[in-house]
C-alpha cells in the first residue's frame, strides 16, 4: 500500500537530524482549561523521558494504590521525547505520594511532576485542546535559502493535514496486518481488540491520506469549491458550503478557513461537496473492495481538516562556521493533528531515535 503522499510545497531540499537526545523533541500537552481545585479527582501534570504514557499511568495506578483503571489521561505522547502531559488518579479524601517518583523508574527514564491539583470531573481521552511542540534539528545540509522559503510558506500556508506514519505502525505493521482483518470482517458482535482498533484505524487513516494526497496533487487541499464542508481555524462548528463568495476565497487564502474531508464510513458522501467526493472516489478506485470491507464495519460518521495550519510558529535556525548548522522550531496544533506533517514539508529528517533503539519511529 502506497504511503508515499504527496507534498505541498515540492520535495524539501534540506536534510537534518531528529531525537538526536530526547531533549530535542518537546510536547507540552494544552489542557484548554484549568482544574478547578476540588472533587475527588486528582489532576498530576508530569514531565517523562524515555516511557511511554500508558505505562507510566499503571505506575502511578501501583503507587497510589488505586486500580490500574482509576488513572486516565487525555492523549498519547511519544517515548522517545521530552513529553508534558496530565494524568487523572480517582482518589477520594486521600492525595497520591508521588514525592520519590522517579526511583519507581531506572534510567534512561526520568520521571518529575510539575504540579498536582484537585478537579471536579474526570479527564478523558482527547479533552485536551492541542500540544505546544518545541524541536531541534541537528546537522543540517543543503539549501539552506529553500528551507527559510518553507518556514514562511508552512507558517503563511499550512501544510496537508496528514495522518502521520505512526499511525500506520512501525514498518507499517499496522497496514500490513490491517488489510487481511478488514477482508475479513467482523466474525462476532464482541468489542474489537485494542490492536485491532489500531489496524482498523491504520486503514481507514490511509484512505483518508490517499484522498487527500489527490487533492494536493490538484490543488484542492486548501481551496474550497460549492458544496464543501468547511470549518474555521480554531473552531469545531463545521457547515456546508452553498455559494463561494469573494469573502469566502479570500478567507481561505489567509488560512482562516479550511475544507473538510469525511472518513470512510456509510454515507461518507454526504460529508463533502460533488466535486471533491468525485476525486476521492477516483484517488480510491484500485481499493474498492477494501473501502467497501471497512464501510460494512459499520464506522461511525467523523471528518478531519484537509489543511493543518500551525499556531504561533516561530523558529531560529543556528549557522556557526565551525558548527553543524542547527535548527529550533516551535508551533501548537489541535489535538489528533501530527507534527511529523509539518515536518515534512519543512526538511528530510533523520529519526535518530529509530537508529538507537532499532526501530522505524515517526511519533508526534
Amino acid at each position: 500500500m502506497n504511503t508515499q503522499w504527496e507534498y505541498a510545497w515540492s520535495t524539501p531540499k534540506v536534510t537534518g537530524d531528529l531525537k538526536t537526545t530526547v531533549q530535542d523533541f518537546f510536547v507540552e500537552e494544552q489542557l484548554g482549561f484549568e482544574p478547578d481545585g476540588h472533587g475527588e479527582f486528582c489532576f498530576v501534570f508530569i514531565e517523562k523521558q524515555g516511557i511511554n504514557t500508558d505505562f507510566l499511568a499503571k505506575r502511578l495506578a501501583q503507587m497510589a494504590g488505586i486500580a490500574a483503571n482509576k488513572v486516565t489521561y487525555s492523549g498519547v505522547k511519544d517515548r522517545h521525547a521530552c513529553t508534558r502531559q496530565w494524568f487523572c488518579l480517582h482518589m477520594i479524601n486521600k492525595e497520591p505520594d508521588l514525592t520519590n517518583i522517579q526511583e519507581a523508574f531506572r534510567e534512561p527514564e526520568k520521571v518529575r511532576v510539575i504540579t498536582q491539583a484537585r478537579h471536579s470531573k474526570k479527564l478523558r481521552t482527547g479533552a485536551h485542546v492541542g500540544n505546544r511542540f518545541v524541536l531541534r534539528i541537528r546537522d543540517i545540509k543543503g539549501d539552506l535559502e529553500d528551507l527559510k522559503s518553507r518556514l514562511e510558506l508552512i507558517k503563511m500556508s499550512g501544510v496537508p493535514n496528514y495522518y502521520g506514519a505512526q499511525r500506520f505502525g512501525i514498518n507499517g505493521n499496522n497496514l500490513h496486518n490491517g488489510k487481511p482483518f478488514v477482508f475479513k470482517g467482523r466474525q462476532s458482535k464482541r468489542k474489537l481488540s485494542k490492536t485491532e482498533g489500531f489496524w482498523l484505524s491504520a486503514i481507514r487513516s490511509w484512505f483518508f491520506n490517499e484522498a487527500l494526497s489527490a487533492q494536493v496533487r490538484n490543488g484542492m487541499w486548501c481551496r474550497l469549491c460549492d458544496g464543501d464542508i468547511v470549518q474555521h481555524q480554531g473552531r469545531d462548528e463545521q457547515f456546508r458550503l452553498k455559494e463561494m463568495t469573494a469573502s469566502m476565497h479570500l478567507q481561505a487564502v489567509l488560512g482562516n478557513v479550511h475544507p473538510v474531508l469525511p472518513l470512510i464510513c456509510e454515507g461518507w458522501q454526504d460529508g463533502t461537496g460533488a466535486q471533491r467526493e468525485a476525486v476521492i472516489i477516483e484517488s480510491v478506485r484500485q481499493e474498492g473492495e477494501l473501502m467497501q470491507a471497512l464501510i460494512d464495519f459499520g464506522l461511525s460518521r467523523e471528518s478531519r481538516l484537509a489543511r493543518l495550519m500551525p499556531t504561533d510558529m516561530a523558529w531560529e535556525l543556528l549557522e556557526k562556521s565551525n558548527e553543524q548548522t542547527q535548527l529550533i522550531v516551535e508551533f501548537s496544533l489541535s489535538k489528533g493533528c501530527f507534527a511529523t506533517s509539518i515536518l515534512r514539508e519543512m526538511i528530510h529528517v533523520t529519526d535518530k531515535s529509530a537508529e538507537k533503539y532499532h526501530e522505524n519511529i515517526d511519533r508526534q
